[in-house]
């Protein structure tokens, strides 16, 4: 058993919950932990999303208390790295929204000593965009996982899995988001003590009841198709809404967010679906009344252009809303990287 000041981590990535390992660790008594992250403009998109709702983090301040060291590069899987963790006697490592996948080396380099924190309850939903492909199977019961990492995407042995649950009536990202840094702040405390104690139990993931989905992109993967149910049109809204930028379409040649939708009850009767997208209210609140999958549903808010505008002010009747057929194909079928997310921020 190695003792406490023989234990020195390598944390690789950042998010708020790796600001809260950090103090976690410096709490329990551990060495300043060695942080590795991608350079500033693989977060930039990060950073513009998640810093207003306090869910990116500040490692750079940490470094400057003297709780972590950190340093930046292109990917951890270089062998400047490894040399670095050789310099610095790091012999533990865990993974907390590494921007790259960790290949074999820097796995064998720790001995495969070396975890990852999931955000999910694995085996279920592996891969990325978790919270919005949860709206989208309308799923509220969710989990976090700490489990040994492998060359696999999500594959490695379970240490540690807690659930939650979201009882908001029609949750949104955010909603998802906060509860998961609560979920994991106690499963990061829980895993030091565990590291403390010598004991790291693990049980393999059983593979045959996986699910896996990827990551999305909102100004691609948020395209919606009016022809679909009202119900999965308004729930596909929310699943791309706060923090994120909102599913999109089209009115008149200008792309529309739509941030806020609700299905409207007041016509029961089904519309023919050439009706689909069309404007058929203005309502004297501000919003606008749309059909949507034969039904109608009413769009409370919008942006254009990055700005919020009233839907009342923005929309014409008579006009329809609508989605290019090769913008609905590539939202389906397109897969980013995370360089794409970032390419278009300042």
């Amino acid at each position: 058993m190695k003792k406490l000041n023989e234990l020195r981590f390598a944390v690789l990535g950042r998010i708020v919950y790796t600001d809260h390992f950090v103090k976690e660790l410096s709490r329990k008594g551990f060495p300043k932990p060695v942080v590795i992250v991608s350079p500033d403009s693989e977060y930039r998109r990060d950073r513009r999303i998640f810093s207003n709702h306090g869910l990116f983090g500040d490692l750079e301040n940490l470094e400057n208390e003297g709780l972590c060291e950190l340093h930046k590069y292109p990917t951890v899987n270089c062998k400047e790295v490894r040399d670095l963790l050789l310099r610095k006697r790091c012999n533990i490592a865990i993974s907390i929204n590494c921007r790259n996948i960790v290949k074999s080396p820097l796995i064998e380099f720790f001995d495969g000593n070396i975890f990852n924190v999931h955000d999910s309850y694995l085996p279920n939903e592996r891969g990325g965009a978790l919270v919005t492909w949860r709206i989208l199977n309308n799923i509220t019961t969710a989990g976090n996982t700490i489990h040994y990492l492998e060359e696999g995407v999500d594959t490695g042995p379970i240490v540690l899995r807690r659930k939650f649950n979201i009882s908001k009536e029609n949750p949104m990202p955010i909603d998802f988001l906060k509860a998961e840094y609560g979920n994991c702040k106690e499963l990061l405390s829980e895993f030091t003590d565990l590291v403390l104690e010598d004991d790291i139990p693990s049980f393999p993931q059983d593979n045959d009841k996986s699910l896996y989905f990827p990551r999305l992109f909102t100004e691609v993967n948020g395209a919606i198709d009016w022809d679909w149910h009202v119900v999965h049109i308004e729930r596909f809204i929310r699943a791309f809404g706060s923090p994120y930028p909102g599913a999109f379409s089209y009115f008149r040649e200008k792309r529309v967010h739509i941030l806020a939708s609700s299905i409207d009850n007041l016509y029961d009767t089904g519309f023919h679906p050439f009706a689909n997208g069309k404007i058929v209210t203005l309502l004297d609140d501000g919003r606008v009344r749309v059909v949507a999958g034969c039904k109608t549903m009413i769009i409370d808010k919008i942006s254009v252009d990055g700005l919020e505008v009233e839907p009342a002010d923005f929309f014409e009747l008579r006009f329809s809303m609508y989605t290019p057929i090769d913008q609905l194909n590539d939202a389906k079928l397109h897969v980013p990287t995370t360089v794409e997310m970032n390419e278009n921020e300042s």
